[in-house]
């Protein structure tokens, strides 16, 4: 985290403090504000604070390196000064902890990116370059209270979510001594959640009545996704180099929980697949579903758009298909177990799941294979046309 202290215009770097040699009689290194470094013949190196009040100087010892950093030392000098009223050094900004946010969510969850833009959008233009022992919860209401007046609730709480998450780092990289906003969360009433659209799955051949207008490609991506029973952000970017020996393996990366998922490859599927690839205004791609250009995947969004545009806006949403395959599981007896995995959830505690590690893969072609059934016998109803076997 050594990179946070571009922003600090001082004498000392961790390098030059790390490559002081003792010598035969003690010395003393300057940073600014006074902070010194004191260096003993034995080696050791102490830092010392030399402050100047009433004409009184006090030296103050706060540490020895390497137990204490220069970006520890640096912040205790700018909290002693500021404590006796005198001119405090530039210390970490709002901007260094969200740094390391970034570097501790990258890659790690799916959602990165919308929620980079969002802190970006609600708490970092506002208080990016405040020093970060200057935010107080009341500063973070005020900034908030857009949000709270839009009724945007849901993503208020999001927002005050991740400025606890950003300033707990900072507490844990010594940055500050405590998080002012740990329990911001509680002065707002909960957000109330909707579940996201979906119909009956008795009422499947009715929203298939309103697919049969759609083009033979937005076609098969309806079939695929209510089949596959995956979410819309996969379907868009499954690949063809994926499927070996009839089975599509999703790498972890492009998973939701960061695992990876199997989908059994049944003649049903391999229909829809044949069609993709019939339809698709980029057969060479190496995506089954290929955007504009064929090198970049659909977006996630293509089906959700189309469904949107229909007479069954409002009551179905792309992520809605599996919530419609969910609740047919759920009425023809397929086991939780089995259910959950066909949806890639997990479930158990992490203790169960490091000995059960099985995907059931094996009992879910079954499942597949009933599933298929039905939502080919729907769309056969509607008048799409289907594999007859």
């Amino acid at each position: 985290m050594n990179a946070f202290l571009k922003e600090v215009v001082v004498m000392l770097t961790p390098k030059k403090v790390a490559a002081l040699k003792p010598r035969e009689k003690r010395y003393v290194v300057t940073d600014s504000h006074g902070l010194t470094l004191r260096v003993y013949p034995t080696g050791a190196k102490t830092w010392v604070l030399r402050l100047c009040t009433l004409g009184r100087v006090t030296d103050i010892k706060l540490g020895n390196f390497p137990e204490m950093g220069l970006k520890e030392a640096r912040q205790i000098t700018r909290q002693k000064r500021k404590e006796r009223g005198q001119e405090p050094p530039r210390g970490y900004v709002f901007a260094d902890a969200f740094r390391i946010w970034c570097d501790q969510k990258r890659g790690r969850i799916v959602s990165y990116e919308n929620e980079r833009w969002m802190i970006e959008r609600h708490l970092l233009r506002h208080i990016k370059n405040k020093q970060i022992d200057e935010i107080t919860a009341p500063l973070i209401v005020h900034i908030v209270q857009p949000l709270l007046e839009a009724d945007r609730k849901v993503t208020l709480k999001r927002v005050i979510m991740r400025c606890r998450e950003i300033l707990d780092l900072a507490v844990a990289a010594g940055l500050i001594k405590h998080n002012p906003v740990e329990r911001l969360n509680r002065i707002y009433s909960p957000a109330e959640v909707t579940p996201m659209p979906a119909i009956d799955w008795q009422e499947l051949s009715s929203a298939m009545s309103v697919i049969s207008y759609a083009s033979r490609r937005m076609q098969v991506i309806f079939l695929w996704s209510l089949c596959s029973m995956l979410r819309p952000g996969e379907v868009a970017s499954i690949k063809w180099e994926w499927i070996e020996n009839d089975v599509l393996t999703i790498p972890a990366e492009k998973m939701k929980k960061r695992r990876q998922h199997r989908v059994p490859i049944i003649p049903a599927l391999r229909y829809l697949l044949d069609e993709a690839k019939a339809v698709s205004r980029h057969p060479k791609s190496g995506y089954i579903f290929p955007g504009a250009g064929g090198s970049r995947p659909m977006s996630s969004q293509t089906l959700a758009k189309y469904l949107h545009s229909t007479e069954l806006r409002g009551k179905l949403v792309a992520h809605g298909c599996r919530s419609i395959a969910r609740s047919w599981m759920a009425d023809h007896e397929v086991s939780y177990e089995v259910a959950e995995a066909c949806l890639a959830h997990l479930t158990g505690s992490a203790v169960s799941r490091a000995y059960q590690r099985s995907d059931f893969l094996d009992a879910r072609k079954n499942v597949y294979a009933q599933w298929c059934f039905y939502v080919f016998d729907c769309a056969r109803c509607a008048g799409i046309k289907v594999d007859s076997d």
